[in-house]
Formats: C-alpha cells, structure tokens, sequence
C-alpha cells in the first residue's frame, strides 16, 4: 500500500520545512510536536519519533509502527524528504547507538527503567524462515503479556531496527529460565544481530 496522494505528501514536507528550525532547537515545544503529530496523522496511521539523529543533529522516523502492510507508505513519504543539512530521514526506527538500556511506558502510564545488558536470548528458526526469539530475563516477568510484548519490542528495534524486526522475527517468548535442552544454544543479546545476520545470509539492511 503506497497509494497516498503525493499532494498530501508534498504538502506535509513544505509544512516541515516552515517549522523545522524551531523544532530542531528544542524537541519538547509541545504545540509542534502536536502539530508534528496531526500532519503526520493526515497522512495515515502511522507512528512516529523524532530526536537526536545518527549521522546528523536531527532525526524524523515516520515508521509503520510495526505493520509490514504500511512499509511501502512510509517508505515513499520519506522518498519525498526534503535535503536538509540537519535532519536525517527514516521510513523505519533505525537500529540505536545504545547499551541495552531503555525505558517504556507501562499499561499504567508509568515510565519503566529497563536494563537488559545481562539479558540472553535463544533463536529458533521457523520452516517459513521466520525466527522466534526467546528471551530470559526475570524483569519483565512480573508485567502483563501486553507490556512484555512492548517493552521486548522497543529492545528488538533498537537492536535490530524495525524493519528488520518485522522481517524475520514472527514471535518473541519472554521466560524466567531457558529449558535445559536450549541453555548451551543461548547468547547475550549483543550478540543477536550479527547472529540474524548471518542466518539470514546477509539480508539485514
């Protein structure tokens, strides 16, 4: 699904290149980032995040908050990004120059400190070439399945990058302890994306 009217995507850039400048200097302007919000929604449901970038001072992820559907969508708006000097463009959340520690909002609204630097994880690759990946940590054991899921999410795209994530990982366990038959198959979870790339031959972008 790429069908959105290249109208509406030339007019969301020309509304970002009027704003940019004074979102660039201060990412909690809460009347831009709402605005930001509401023209990204006129593009379609799409989620997004925006901060410090990678190669440049700036970011803008518009991102198809995990849809494979929606990849195409994000994919051609950011074909249009306007060449700013600042600013780097994303159609995905892009792997993250981090430690393994994060934080997610839980089902109640509260922020949760994450550190998953002792965490180890196990692969196990499906016919269909698709992975699940199983996770052993005792701290997210006592959330509900719905922040599991979240907050182990949040952790895979900012290992792998989302596209990635959505690409060969179809299920994602969050366990107390590996079964006996899986612990010598186990690693430590700065491992994983050399590990996926490898097994996927390379694909990983």
């Amino acid at each position: 699904m790429n069908n959105i009217d290249l109208l509406i995507i030339n007019k969301f850039w020309s509304w970002f290149l009027s704003i940019y400048n004074d979102l660039g200097e201060n990412f909690e302007n809460e009347r831009l980032l709402h605005a930001l919000d509401k023209q990204i929604l006129s593009l379609g449901d799409f989620a997004w995040e925006i901060g410090p970038g990678i190669n440049k001072l700036n970011q803008l992820v518009i991102s198809p908050g995990g849809d494979l559907d929606l990849l195409p969508s994000t994919k051609k708006i950011i074909s249009y990004a306007i060449n700013l000097p600042d600013w780097e463009f994303f159609y995905v959340k892009p792997p993250k120059q981090w430690n393994l520690m994060f934080e997610f909002e839980d089902e109640n609204g509260i922020l949760i400190d994450i550190d998953a630097t002792e965490w180890k994880y196990l692969l196990l690759k499906y016919d269909d070439e698709m992975f699940e990946i199983v996770i052993q940590t005792h701290d997210l054991l006592k959330f509900n399945e719905d922040d599991q899921h979240n907050a182990s999410e949040i952790l895979l795209d900012g290992i792998l990058g989302e596209e990635a994530r959505m690409m060969f990982i179809s299920n994602v366990s969050v366990v107390g302890e590996f079964e006996e038959r899986y612990k010598t198959n186990s690693s430590d979870l700065i491992h994983l994306y050399k590990q996926l790339m490898s097994l996927t031959k390379g694909r990983l972008k």
